[in-house]
């Protein structure tokens, strides 16, 4: 019987690649979001003081009131480092665009398609002599653009969606310095992955360099590829891909080549490295010196229209369609004298409006979009079966997985509009994950607060309890 051929990258070519590694992996999107949320309106504070603040904030999230003030330590560090939410000003801390962005819009996967259209290896997400390392062996690698490039590669030799593991990632590339260094094309990776898993050949994860000094042993074959599976778990919260099966097959979201192609196409790199690769001799300080200019970089894109959510083309069409036929049925027009298709969340409470007084009211040609320059305190304005009106305000939430989080925000002059309108003002508060979508309505969030149902911070966040309102499923249009 022939002995089991195994496939190891030469040790000339093998160098890991490694980043900040969160310890709350699986609760990421709601995490972020409740520090995003907290720390949005924070002020401009020497680090000390900010830490202390941002230290409050994070002992506040689920159990961690009984965790140790390392675990909190740990925490900041990370959110800070791997996901930007904090930047520099000399000895004073403020947050970041980024943080503020999560906590306006609540799109998780516009956040995470930000995250991964900046990052590459080396960046200011490890420390110093990390980057100098990555810096010595010749690292420059862009994982987010590789990955789509191999998965486009690997469908166009095979005729049919081309999927990748973690370990095929990590053993083929990730860990390979004839790609992250040396440039091998994402079709050559790809038909070295189809070549292995026809010929049936396994990973040997021993690799000497990665000993564990004090115990001598190997890392587990879990821990080797779980950097490659990080940023793949990260582009499938991106909704760049899909993944399928127990042991995790990643490919392509082809229902949003929108952003795929945008990450292909305006590829950006961070150069302030750059000239360290022909330097002999690499310092700490020079390094750390960049790192302010490194999250300045990260933050400085915005308004990418492309990772914001957008309805797909049969539910703008039907959305579309179904409101053209109240407002030409009660109107007699088929002009329809809003735009109907825009912010995601509003679009969706707009029909769920149509669908929701379908057959009680006569009123439907009423039910309008607000146009967001006007600032009047809402996004809708509907109708009551009753011929009252009903100011909506739309705050919506939408992630990969169900989360639990009941805290959103209000600008000043939404909440003054809600103490104005009282009784028909009401906040949808939409949550859209892969499964499902739901509304928690509440009325009149003004008399909510002085009855205690819900809490409203110095900066307008809003934290809701099931006493405020009640949860509904969000009305479609079914084809």
């Amino acid at each position: 019987m022939s002995k089991q051929v195994k496939y190891k990258i030469p040790d000339k070519y093998f160098f890991r690649l490694h980043h900040v590694r969160p310890r709350f992996k699986n609760d990421v999107e709601e995490v972020l979001l409740y520090v995003a949320t907290s720390i949005s309106e924070m002020n401009v504070l020497p680090e000390k003081e900010f830490n202390s603040e941002l230290n409050k904030v994070l002992f506040g999230f689920k159990k961690n009131s009984t965790s140790t003030q390392k675990t909190i330590d740990n925490w900041r560090t990370e959110i800070s480092a791997l996901f930007a939410f904090i930047q520099e000003k000399g000895n004073y801390l403020q947050p970041s665009k980024t943080a503020i962005r999560l906590a306006n819009n609540q799109y998780l996967d516009e956040f995470f398609n930000y995250f991964l259209y900046s990052f590459q290896y080396p960046g200011g997400h490890i420390k110093s002599q990390n980057v100098i390392k990555q810096i010595e062996a010749g690292v420059k690698f862009k994982p987010c653009n590789f990955i789509l490039q191999l998965l486009i590669e690997g469908e166009k030799l095979i005729g049919k969606p081309f999927s990748v593991t973690a370990e095929e990632l990590t053993q083929c590339a990730y860990f390979d310095l004839r790609v992250t260094r040396d440039g091998k094309h994402p079709k050559d990776v790809a038909k070295m992955i189809l070549k292995h898993r026809s010929e049936k050949i396994e990973y040997d994860h021993k690799y000497e360099q990665l000993i564990n000094e004090k115990t001598g042993e190997y890392p587990s074959n879990g821990d080797v590829c779980r950097y490659a599976g990080d940023i793949l778990d990260y582009m499938v919260l991106a909704n760049l891909l899909q993944d399928k099966g127990t042991g995790y097959y990643y490919y392509l979201n082809d229902e949003n080549k929108e952003a795929i192609n945008y990450h292909l196409n305006n590829s950006k790199w961070f150069n302030r490295y750059d000239k360290f690769y022909k330097q002999k001799e690499i310092t700490n300080p020079e390094i750390a010196e960049i790192e302010e200019t490194w999250f300045t970089y990260v933050n400085s894109f915005d308004s990418i229209e492309a990772f914001a959510p957008h309805l797909d083309k049969a539910e703008a069409e039907n959305i579309s369609s179904l409101i053209q036929e109240y407002y030409s049925r009660m109107t007699g027009d088929r002009k329809v004298p809003t735009k109907i298709i825009g912010d995601y969340g509003e679009s969706l409470i707009l029909a769920h409006e149509y669908l929701r007084t379908k057959d009680k009211s006569k009123r439907q040609h009423l039910i309008n979009k607000i146009p967001t320059p006007l600032g009047v305190g809402y996004d809708i304005q509907s109708v009551e079966i009753e011929k009252k009106k009903r100011y909506i305000e739309v705050k919506t939430t939408k992630s990969r997985k169900a989360i639990n989080n009941n805290r959103f925000k209000l600008t000043p002059n939404e909440w003054d509009t809600a103490e104005t309108m009282g009784e028909n003002y009401f906040i949808y508060y939409l949550v859209v994950n892969d499964k499902e979508k739901n509304i928690f309505v509440i009325q009149n969030p003004a008399k909510q607060h002085s009855q205690g149902n819900l809490k409203i911070d110095k900066n307008l966040v809003v934290e809701f309890s099931k006493t405020s309102g009640q949860w509904q499923k969000l009305l479609e249009v079914r084809n």
